[in-house]
């Protein structure tokens, strides 16, 4: 492909030419600045095999606004959910290794391996949260409570793994 630039017009509303210009991109100035790094992340999310950090940095510009929004609502509040802040970060960096996945069939173990990790590292995350009475989240007895059900099937697997060794 020719890395000539091609003129392109476009007739947008005006709510989605201030939404373009209140856009912020690093390094993106002018609308049309703006309108090349939108159609840049949209070609990066079309793609498999890319970069996982390439990936990771878009889906943190994604959940970016969402991840303000909670902070200024949290100094409203003046509360703190340690588990809101990781889930975000876990969010994003879950999203970029299924985005990154293998281009072929070679590496889908690793593939697999990779995001069954990124769920044990969540579930062990909320087990820590769990530790102590008050957890740092908006109602301190949540985890307490959600995690009940995650005990009660670890148990139950613990068991069948200890009838399966009797058995062998």
């Amino acid at each position: 492909m020719s890395n000539k630039s091609v003129p392109f017009s476009v007739r947008l509303p005006a709510e989605d030419a201030d939404f373009i210009a209140s856009l912020e991109f690093p390094g993106a100035v002018t609308p049309s600045d703006k309108i090349r790094q939108i159609i840049s992340d949209a070609r990066l999310r079309n793609q498999t095999g890319q970069d996982f950090n390439e990936v990771l940095k878009a889906m943190q510009e994604d959940l970016r606004p969402s991840v303000d929004n909670l902070r200024n609502l949290e100094r409203e509040a003046d509360v703190e959910s340690e588990l809101m802040h990781y889930f975000a970060e876990w969010l994003c960096e879950t999203l970029a290794e299924f985005i990154s996945g293998p281009e072929n069939t070679t590496g889908l173990v690793k593939y697999e391996a990779r995001m069954a990790q990124r769920a044990v590292k969540l579930t062990e995350y909320i087990l820590r949260l769990a530790i102590t009475e008050d957890a740092p989240c908006f109602n301190p007895e949540l985890m307490t409570n959600t995690t009940k059900r995650i005990i009660e099937l670890a148990h139950l697997i613990d068991v069948r793994n200890q009838e399966e060794k009797v058995r062998v």
